[in-house]
């Protein structure tokens, strides 16, 4: 298959997009997929920010707590640029820049997945609480007094049963 921007060499990188509804799809010899920015000259490594354009990407304006990371030297421009961390330190250093850029690919923060071992059962344990409580604070607010009645109850004896268990 020919590169579909120079349409002279064999395409090598091959792109496929739906955005609003459209589907855009490119074969581009490697030349062209420089040029055009997806991967980086002299690299086989793809420039994500230009693949995904503002899905990855951090506002210029995104706050940074620290300008590098103290661990590798990563400087707060770089993540912004290239959506990349240096280390596991940077995650830290970059705490608001990272939830910046996981709001944009996931919908939330928050871990919600499986956990494992003892510590995952007491955030399971800790995590139903917490759900129990707001939705008792829900039907307070919504004026369902029956079921928060209900909720209330259940969140006493699911603090019992944790004060059994622990002591």
């Amino acid at each position: 298959m020919l590169c579909s921007n120079c349409g002279n060499k064999n395409a090598s990188f091959h792109y496929k997009s739906v955005s609003n509804g459209k589907y855009t799809e490119l074969h581009l010899c490697r030349e062209c997929a420089s040029k055009l920015g997806y991967i980086k000259d002299n690299d086989n490594i793809f420039n994500l920010t230009s693949v995904f354009g503002d899905f990855l990407s951090v506002p210029k304006s995104a706050p940074a707590q620290v300008a590098k990371c103290p661990n590798c030297a990563t400087d707060f421009d770089t993540v912004r640029r290239t959506g990349f961390l240096g280390c596991d330190k940077c995650y830290e250093a970059f705490a608001p820049v990272v939830e910046a850029m996981l709001s944009k690919i996931q919908p939330g923060t928050v871990h919600k997945g499986k956990l494992s071992g003892t510590d995952g059962k007491k955030i399971e344990r800790d995590n139903t609480l917490k759900n129990l409580k707001e939705d008792l604070k829900r039907a307070v607010i919504e004026e369902k007094y029956e079921e928060a009645a209900i909720l209330r109850d259940k969140i006493k004896e699911f603090e019992a049963k944790e004060d059994e268990k622990n002591g």
